[in-house]
């Protein structure tokens, strides 16, 4: 094959296969035009299913079609384990020679004798791997070899964009992916939930009594009102914020709407149900044009809800007596409240467009969820789905088979998470007597008795979540009452708060910025910095609410110089003595400290430790500095790496550092409820985590079965290493000796490492 027939043949493919709507033909004609061009004798394609860990031929000229979709090897089975677990190619004149030859009846490969496996990548993950063989007892040449090679790397591509296009036919699946999720996994129907009447199906039509449309309407606003605030009361009862049932709830209280809506009904003799469309269609206009999404969607939201309402469209007789998935376009609070609790197993938001709010809702509801798959609601209402929070996925009608699959991973899931349970409200001791502070990283959802007594404390509690569920800044009294409902929770164990830290993938929709590049750009103190008064406002709400109860710390985001911890001590210190002069009683300061999000701080140590009492390390902005990788990013996320050699020597030298200097220093981010990077963090010093709650009863399981000096030992040894693979190895190892395996290795397939994209993001 000469080199321009190379060329020919390779352009040909590629573009026959990539327009090829289909998978399922696209890789049957691929292998055919690959088996005529090389003149081999057969040509196979094998993708690999990351559930079973196993290659399925998916397409073949010259096997028997009846294995097609059927035959399957395991991951490290066969020839074609070889090239996949290597990711290299295997040239052989006789592979039945080669150690890993695996015989599989039926197939119809006896006849073959040389072959030639080439791996299909795409951004380093193995999707499968493409085969060609030949009746005659030879290697392939070069020329082969580089066709093969250019080939499989751009169809590796194709493949991928054609999953996330469609629900792929991938092993009998019909899968859909996300472009973020949260929690573990949920089995039941879908509940496909629209509004019975949108604002698109309104025509703008008159009417001939002005006074009677004003009187429908404001009728339905009240009842409205009504219900909204029954659903706060009860889904709500203890908990932080009445704003968190509703992204909307606020625009119920909001006068200037409804004037506004009156005001047209009047001027213009509009019917109820065009008033509210011309209105609220203005109002997500002006929304979108300031880059307030999340607005619009809310202002959405409710007019669905107005406009249904008044043509008696909105009461959906829907059947929740048995578990379902609730599809939706977006999360509508309002529809959630209305729903059992106990019934809505996970949710799946259709809608392309990301929202800050979908995200925390789903989160905060503590229920499986994807959000951004693109599904056709017009034909799953009904059907049995799977939502796989730990791998962004939504699997369609799957077979009993896989069903059952999923639920032994629920049950040993649910088995281990029963036996951590068990030891959850205890301290963490661990074997050489050394004792581990674990703490709670918290956000809305903190009113129960078992969440205060598994932590030791509130090692962050991000402000910014409930100002992301309201409509405008929140009032200092607004504030107050959050902070201090908090602090009275949790007395006397120290809540350490963070000022507002928003920006980059954390957005106010009534603050919006535009920025080529977020994730360096308007964020955490500097948004407070050149923003005074919402800073002094939330230090004077949290400083009341230490004033009575005294358990509060006080920390800031995002810290990348000296003059910014400066500037807020003073903040600190002129609002406590306006607290004293208002209300004639003593102010104690609260602990103050600093996140280290950012490589500078490293530099600064010195100097910021004479200014605060301690540090708290944010490790997932921390390794996306230091390594240059937007996590947000699917082409780059698989570089973020907490055992990367830099990384680790970081988290050694900050350690190393703040005790020296007598500060207290705790890891916050996501590696902290990692159970190998938890190791590894109490391997280079660290005696302090704080964790989402889901995460704390198994990393006090953990490390209650280590003993801390050996990690210590482990810690000076992976500081020699230069390979991010042998530094996982080590606490790997170390974690099978001490019987702990097993919780290793399932928490690394629960999180879907590397592919999951989850909203958490500390």
């Amino acid at each position: 094959m000469d080199g321009k027939v190379f060329l020919q043949a390779l352009r040909q493919i590629t573009q026959e296969v990539a327009s090829e709507p289909d998978l399922t033909k696209a890789m049957a004609l691929l292998v055919q035009h690959i088996r005529r061009t090389t003149e081999a004798d057969c040509c196979s394609l094998y993708l690999l299913d990351d559930f079973r860990k196993r290659y399925r031929l998916m397409a073949s000229d010259g096997l028997a079609q009846s294995a097609v979709g059927k035959a399957t090897l395991r991951a490290d089975e066969g020839l074609v384990g070889v090239v996949g677990s290597t990711n290299e190619i295997l040239n052989l004149a006789d592979a039945s020679s080669h150690p890993n030859f695996k015989y599989l009846p039926d197939v119809g490969e006896d006849e073959y004798l040389s072959f030639l496996g080439v791996p299909i990548l795409n951004q380093g993950t193995t999707l499968g791997v493409l085969v060609i063989q030949s009746k005659i007892k030879q290697l392939f040449g070069e020329q082969e070899e580089s066709f093969m090679v250019t080939l499989a790397a751009q169809i590796g591509s194709i493949i991928v964009s054609s999953k996330e296009r469609n629900s792929v036919e991938d092993d009998v699946l019909r899968r859909v992916k996300g472009f973020a999720s949260t929690g573990d996994v949920a089995i039941a129907r879908a509940l496909v939930w629209q509004p019975e009447t949108s604002l698109d199906d309104i025509k703008v039509q008159t009417c001939d009594d002005a006074m009677m449309q004003v009187e429908l309407f404001q009728q339905v606003m009240f009842q409205l009102q009504i219900e909204m605030d029954r659903a706060t009361l009860k889904r709500q009862e203890g908990a932080l914020d009445s704003s968190y049932v509703s992204g909307y709830s606020r625009m119920l209280d909001d006068a200037t709407l409804q004037d506004e809506i009156v005001a047209a009904i009047e001027a213009n003799n509009y019917l109820a149900t065009a008033a509210t469309k011309v209105v609220i269609e203005r109002r997500i206009a002006e929304a979108q044009a300031q880059g307030r999404n999340d607005q619009a969607f809310d202002l959405k939201d409710l007019g669905q809800v107005i406009v249904s309402r008044l043509v008696h469209a909105y009461n959906r007789d829907v059947d929740v007596s048995e578990p379902v998935v609730l599809i939706m376009e977006n999360i509508p609070s309002s529809m959630l409240t209305e729903m059992p609790g106990d019934k809505v197993v996970g949710l799946v938001a259709t809608s392309q467009v990301a929202s800050s709010h979908d995200s925390i809702l789903a989160r905060d509801f503590g229920i499986p969820a994807v959000l951004g798959a693109n599904l056709n609601t017009a034909d799953i209402d009904g059907h049995m789905v799977i939502v796989d929070g730990r791998n962004c996925e939504v699997i369609l009608d799957p077979p009993e088979s896989v069903i059952d699959e999923f639920k032994q991973l629920i049950a040993q899931s649910k088995e281990q998470m029963d036996l951590f349970a068990r030891e959850s409200g205890t301290a963490v001791t661990c074997l050489d007597g050394r004792h581990i502070s674990i703490g709670l990283n918290a956000g809305l959802k903190q009113n129960s008795s078992e969440v205060v007594n598994a932590s030791d404390n509130i090692g962050l509690f991000r402000t910014e979540i409930a100002f992301m569920l309201c409509q405008s800044f929140p009032s200092e009294q607004q504030q107050y009452d959050w902070y201090a409902r908090l602090l009275e929770q949790f007395a006397p164990k120290p809540v350490c708060m963070r000022t507002l830290d928003v920006g980059s993938d954390k957005g106010l929709s009534y603050l919006p910025s535009k920025e080529a590049n977020p994730a360096l750009g308007w964020r955490g103190v500097r948004v407070t910095m050149d923003m005074p008064n919402i800073l002094y406002t939330q230090l004077r709400a949290m400083l009341r609410a230490h004033q009575k109860y005294g358990n509060l710390e006080l920390m800031i985001p995002m810290v990348s110089r000296l003059e910014e911890v400066l500037f807020v001590k003073k903040a600190i210190i002129e609002v406590a003595n306006e607290l004293r002069v208002k209300t004639g009683q003593e102010v104690t300061l609260p602990r103050f400290g600093v996140m280290i999000e950012v490589p500078s701080c490293i530099y600064l140590m010195d100097e910021l430790s004479r200014e605060v009492d301690f540090f708290s390390i944010g490790s997932n902005d921390l390794i996306q500095y230091l390594l240059a990788v937007d996590r947000s990013n699917p082409r780059v996320k698989r570089f973020f790496d907490c055992f990367h050699p830099s990384v680790v020597r970081c988290l050694h030298e900050l350690c190393a550092k703040s005790d020296a200097m007598g500060k207290r220093i705790t890891v916050c981010g996501e590696s902290a409820g990692d159970p190998l990077s938890a190791l590894l963090l109490l391997s280079l010093g660290y005696t302090s985590l704080s964790m989402n709650y889901s995460y704390i009863a198994r990393i006090k399981y953990l490390l209650r079965r280590v003993n801390f000096s050996e990690l210590r030992a482990l810690g000076e040894q992976a500081l020699t290493l230069t390979e991010s693979a042998a530094i996982r190895a080590l606490y790997e190892q170390y974690a099978t000796q001490q019987g702990l395996g097993k919780i290793i290795a399932l928490y690394q397939q629960d999180n879907g490492e590397p592919n999951a994209v989850h909203a958490d993001t500390e």
